[in-house]
Formats: structure tokens, C-alpha cells, sequence
């Protein structure tokens, strides 16, 4: 069974904080699955895939993980979005416009924000069982939880390093629950990636 040392805590200490410097990683270590980024996809997933009663719910389709998950890693670019969204400035207050994107810088590609990493760390987490993925109609994969996934997602959240994590996550899924589609053409609004060309590190 998995369990909390799958993804240890101490390995993604600091996750969100804004005084947090990483070096940016190799070409080779960019395709490579991190454990904060494990963690920090197995979130995003549970938050999107939970569900209430005997309703299942998937997180669909790769283009909606990744612009959530740009969308996660670059505060000043969520706080614009979800408050062109209608989310109250109070109600962004904890998001510091100031902090460095989380983990390493993400590309601009066809559909814009991208990580070569997913594939791997996507696969890391189905693979141990953290993660169910399933074909969806028209949508292509969506992903989900598993029981155990949720389990350790719940103990992660309770981790007071995934506390900025935690509120972005909560107010993600409360105004941009939307489509892929509709998150591209949210992020195509922002300079920074509608100037970029293909390949180049988002700021």
C-alpha cells in the first residue's frame, strides 16, 4: 500500500514560498518527475476529480491539467486571471504577485503552457496507483484520484508547506472550472504568453 512517504513532505518543503530560489534544471532534467511536482499534480487532480455522492469526476484532458497547473505555478498570472474572472480582491489577498514561479519555468507551446516533464511525472504517479486515468469522449484522457491517492492528497493538504498551494487550488476550482479550451484562450489574454514564441521559458 502507499502511503505519506511516497511523497515525503520534506522533499517539497517550501513548495510556494516566496523566498524559495531554484536553480532553473538541465535539458535532460526537465523531461524527469520531480516530487514536488508529483505532489503538487496529485493535488491538482484530487481537487478537480473530487466528487460528492456516488458521482464520479475526472480532471479532463492533459490541455486543462496543464493551464491549471501554469495557472498554480505563477501567482501574478492567477491573481490577474481570477480577477478578470470575478474573484473579489479579498479574496486574492494571500497570492503575492511578487512570488517566483513554483518548480522550474514552463514552455510555450501549440496550446500554449506546457511541461515536457508531464508525461513522466504523470506516468510516475498512475504507475504507483496514486492516479486512475480513463478515455473520455471527445476530451481525451481524464484523471482522477485513486483511493489511496486521495488519501495521501488529504494528508498533503493538511501539510502546512502546501498552504499557498491549498488556497490557489480551492480558488481554481471555484472560478476556473472550466474547459481547456476555455483556460487557453484565458492564458492567450496574458502578453507574456501570447508574445511567446514556441520553446521559450514563460515568465
Amino acid at each position: 500500500m502507499t502511503s505519506q512517504a511516497d511523497i515525503p513532505a520534506s522533499a517539497t518543503g517550501g513548495i510556494g514560498g516566496p523566498s524559495t530560489v531554484r536553480p532553473q534544471p538541465s535539458a535532460r532534467a526537465r523531461f524527469r518527475p520531480s516530487r514536488e511536482a508529483e505532489a503538487r499534480l496529485l493535488l491538482l487532480i484530487d481537487a478537480f476529480s473530487r466528487k460528492g455522492g456516488d458521482q464520479v469526476r475526472y480532471l479532463e484532458g492533459r490541455v486543462k491539467l496543464a493551464k491549471l497547473d501554469f495557472l498554480l505555478r505563477y501567482p501574478r498570472h492567477l491573481r490577474r486571471v481570477l480577477l478578470a474572472q470575478g474573484a473579489r480582491p479579498d479574496q486574492v489577498e494571500g497570492i503575492d504577485p511578487d512570488e517566483a514561479p513554483l518548480d522550474a519555468r514552463m514552455m510555450r507551446y501549440r496550446y500554449g503552457p506546457w511541461d515536457p516533464s508531464y508525461y513522466a511525472v504523470l506516468g510516475s504517479l498512475i504507475g504507483r496507483g496514486l492516479v486512475e486515468v480513463t478515455p473520455l469522449a471527445g476530451k481525451g484522457f481524464g484523471y482522477r484520484t485513486s483511493e489511496t491517492g486521495a488519501r495521501l492528497a488529504s494528508d498533503l493538504r493538511g501539510d502546512s508547506s502546501f498552504t499557498h498551494i491549498n488556497l490557489r487550488l480551492r480558488l481554481l476550482r471555484r472560478y476556473l472550472d472550466k474547459s481547456g479550451n476555455t483556460l487557453k484562450n484565458y492564458l492567450y489574454d496574458l502578453p507574456e504568453i501570447a508574445d511567446a514564441t514556441w520553446h521559450e521559458d514563460l515568465t
